[in-house]
C-alpha cells in the first residue's frame, strides 16, 4: 500500500509479515553480513558470508519497521539498476539486496560498485549508504557491527545460533 506523505514523498508500508527481504555486503576474502527477514514466521536471522550458522536477532518493533521504510523510500532503491560492477576491479567488495511485499519487488547487486558512487566505495550519505543504514534499524545496529555471540551459552537479548543450509529460503539464494 503507497500512502502520500506531507511533503508528496511516497512512502511504502508493507505488514512485516508479508515481507521477506535479504541484503549482503561482503568481502570476497574477508566475509561479511548477511541478514534475511521472513515475514511468514517473523524471523530476523543474519550469518557471516562464509559460515552456514545463522543467528536469530529479535523481531523488530513497529517504530523500527516505520524507519525501515522512511530509509528505504528515501534511498530510492525502487529505481536502481538491477546490476552494478566495475570491470576493473575482479575480487573485492559485492552486495546485493532483495525486497518482495505485495506489489513490490526489488532485486539489485552489485561487484565493486554502488549506485551514487563512481568509484569502488559507497560515499556516506550515498544510496547505498542510505539502504544500509535502513538495513540497520530492524537489525537494531549497523549490519556491520554483528558479531557472533561468544559460544560460553546463550545470553538474554543475545541473538540464538540456527545451524541451517545456506539456501533453505523459500525466495532462493541471493546472487
Amino acid at each position: 500500500m503507497r500512502k502520500q506523505t506531507p511533503l508528496g514523498r511516497s512512502t511504502i508500508v508493507c505488514a512485516p509479515d508479508e515481507l521477506f527481504l535479504k541484503f549482503s555486503h561482503c568481502a570476497i576474502f574477508g566475509g561479511g553480513p548477511c541478514i534475511e527477514w521472513n515475514g511468514k514466521n517473523s524471523e530476523l536471522r543474519w550469518r557471516d558470508a562464509y559460515d552456514n550458522t545463522w543467528h536469530l536477532l529479535p523481531p523488530p518493533s513497529d517504530i523500527q519497521w516505520k524507519a525501515f521504510w522512511l530509509l528505504i523510500d528515501q534511498s530510492s532503491v525502487r529505481n536502481w539498476e538491477m546490476a552494478y560492477s566495475n570491470p576493473y576491479i575482479m575480487d573485492g567488495i559485492g552486495w546485493g539486496f532483495r525486497l518482495s511485499a505485495p506489489r513490490l519487488q526489488i532485486e539489485t547487486s552489485g561487484s565493486n560498485a554502488y549506485p551514487g558512487s563512481d568509484g569502488p566505495g559507497s560515499l556516506p550519505g550515498s544510496p547505498f549508504d542510505i539502504l544500509s543504514t535502513a538495513i540497520g534499524i530492524p537489525v537494531g545496529c549497523d549490519p556491520h557491527e554483528l558479531k557472533v555471540p561468544p559460544l560460553s551459552g546463550h545470553n538474554p537479548g543475545m541473538p540464538q545460533d540456527v545451524e541451517v543450509d545456506s539456501d533453505d529460503n523459500e525466495e532462493g539464494p541471493l546472487t
